[in-house]
């Protein structure tokens, strides 16, 4: 994932499991669970 050694045993184990998430659903290895568009993140009128 492009990390030394040093910065991957400083990380904290839930930060460590969250990026090898992304990493496994950037490859395809794995879907989202919930797919969110830009339009339900910011509601209309702002």
């Amino acid at each position: 994932m492009g990390m030394g050694a040093e910065e991957f045993w400083l990380m904290p184990i839930g930060l460590f499991l969250d990026l090898w998430t992304c990493h496994k659903q950037f490859l395809g290895m794995e879907k989202p669970k919930q797919i969110f568009s830009i339009d339900d993140i910011i509601p209309p009128g702002i």
